[in-house]
Formats: structure tokens, C-alpha cells, sequence
């Protein structure tokens, strides 16, 4: 019967010894963060954090190179800040031969007055992509001086059309943001049927210059369709892809509003779509994470 217990009693402890290790890890860090704060040592950022995080971003054409900014900051709010200058470098993990990485600095001294520092990275394809491929680039930031406290994030970078990157630009209190598309394909491809031609055959830019101008009109690199809630943002009708658009509406405080678009995109072509902010207040820039306020989708 001892025996017995003495086993049961093993068991409980082998059981334990994980949730044991994980929460004294999370009780010294904790301590060890409470520690540096009570002697005013903050290092923090606008994308990396203690213990990491993953960001998934999935406007990304598989083709053109992806820049990601970072702020390193020495403060908690606007009145805490660090006592001393903070140095720090920064390091990458990442598949060498998908993708090539460069960073603007992998070092540098967030002054004391100065109360924050910058850097970029710069994520650029060695190889083709297609819709639904991936790349990851883990980016750590590492403080040396006066404490050391590690801060880092995964950018996971999926295609989700390959050839076009879309992106909204935006500021708090402006009464309009830019969606941008660029499509960087050499191809286009049927979008009705005519002659010897069904849907979807694929014309080369030469070949595409040599059909009339009717042919033309039934052919398109990429048809692009951006869905959105007018009682939100409201499109700019005088932008000229509306010329050949096609849209449908819907009625807000009994006003019809156009709520969705779609419009061809020429072959290495870049296009600025203004929309309205009813709230001018709002900021809805987009860089590939997260929902956009417009929905983007290309086919």
C-alpha cells in the first residue's frame, strides 16, 4: 500500500514538472520585467514583442519585394521613459534560398532624449512564386545595454494573387485614403470569347497589341474587385476606372452607392483609387495584415 502511494505520489510530480517549469519561466520573467521597469528600463516596439508574435500578411504578389518598418521605443506612456541610452541589434531566421533579407541597420542606440529609433527590412524573392505560397522572416531585436530584454515577431507573407500587391495608405484626420494596385504581369487573357479565342486564353503583350481595338476591350491582365460598405467609405466615381467598370449598389439613408467594383488592370500598371472616409478621423492603412476596409480580389 505504501508503495502504491509512493508511486501515485511520482506520478503526480512527473504530470506536474511541465506546468511547473512553464509557470517558474513565466513567474522570473515577470519578475525580471517588474525589475527592469522599477528602474525605469523600457524597450519596446510598434511590431515586436517579449515572448513574439506572428503576423500574417496576404497582399503579397509573390514577385516585387516586401518593406517592413520598425520603431524601437524607451518608453511605457508618455511620461515613463527610460533613465539611459538603450543599444541594440538585430537579427533575422529566415529560408535562405526562397528569399534574400537586408535590414537598413542591425545595430543601433535609441538616445535617452530622443526616445526612439527606426529600422527597415527589406524581404525579396529568389525564386517564382504562385497563389497560396509562403514565406516566413523572423525578426528578433535584442537590447544589450544598460538590461537585456528580447523582443521579436514572425511575418508570414502568403501570395494571394500572383503578380499584384495592393496596399491602402491612409492618416488619422485626412478625408480620403488611396487603395494602390500594382500588377507586375507581361500577360493578358481572354475575359469574353471571340474569333478562335475561348475564356481564359492567355495573349502575350505583343499579341495582345496586334488584336483591334474590339479585341482588346474583351481582353484583360487582371480583372480586379474591390468590395466595401459605403455607410464606411464611399468610392470616388470620377476615377477613371470607371470608364469600363462594371459595379453593383446598394442603398444607404435611401442614396444608392456603388459598393462594389471591378475594372481591368493593364499589364505593369499601377492604379490609385481614391475612396471618402465618413469617419475622416479613422486611419485604414493597409500593408497586408489584418481585414482592409476594402476587400481586394483578382482574378
Amino acid at each position: 500500500m505504501k508503495r502504491t502511494k509512493i508511486i501515485i505520489i511520482l506520478l503526480i510530480i512527473v504530470l506536474l514538472l511541465p506546468v511547473g517549469i512553464t509557470f517558474s519561466r513565466y513567474v522570473v520573467e515577470n519578475v525580471k520585467n517588474y525589475l527592469m521597469e522599477a528602474n525605469h528600463f523600457f524597450f519596446n516596439s510598434d511590431k515586436l514583442v517579449a515572448g513574439g508574435i506572428n503576423y500574417e500578411i496576404n497582399n503579397w504578389g509573390g514577385t516585387s519585394n516586401v518593406p517592413i518598418d520598425f520603431v524601437l521605443n524607451n518608453h511605457k506612456n508618455n511620461t515613463l521613459t527610460s533613465d539611459a541610452d538603450i543599444t541594440y541589434s538585430i537579427s533575422l531566421s529566415y529560408d535562405t534560398s526562397s528569399i534574400a533579407c537586408s535590414l537598413s541597420s542591425n545595430s543601433g542606440v535609441i538616445q535617452k532624449l530622443e526616445k526612439q529609433d527606426s529600422f527597415e527590412l527589406i524581404i525579396t524573392p529568389l525564386r517564382p512564386y504562385n497563389d497560396g505560397d509562403s514565406v516566413s522572416v523572423t525578426v528578433t531585436a535584442t537590447s544589450s545595454s544598460p538590461y537585456e530584454k528580447t523582443l521579436s515577431a514572425t511575418f508570414i507573407i502568403t501570395v494571394g494573387r500572383r503578380g499584384v500587391d495592393y496596399e491602402i495608405r491612409d492618416k488619422s484626420n485626412q478625408p480620403y485614403f488611396m487603395f494602390n494596385i500594382t500588377n507586375s504581369l507581361d500577360t493578358y487573357k481572354a475575359i469574353e470569347a471571340f474569333g478562335d479565342y475561348q475564356v481564359n486564353h492567355v495573349f502575350t503583350t505583343n499579341e495582345y497589341l496586334a488584336l483591334s481595338p474590339a479585341e482588346q476591350a474583351k481582353c484583360a491582365s487582371i480583372l480586379a474587385t474591390l468590395t466595401f460598405n459605403p455607410a464606411v467609405v464611399i468610392l470616388d466615381t470620377t476615377s477613371d476606372i470607371m470608364k469600363n467598370a462594371t459595379f453593383t449598389t446598394t442603398t444607404y439613408n435611401g442614396i444608392n452607392y456603388i459598393n462594389s467594383v471591378t475594372f481591368g488592370v493593364d499589364v505593369m500598371t499601377s492604379k490609385e483609387i481614391r475612396f471618402y472616409k465618413r469617419d475622416s478621423s479613422l486611419n485604414y492603412t493597409y500593408t497586408g495584415s489584418g481585414t482592409p476596409i476594402v476587400t481586394f480580389t483578382a482574378t
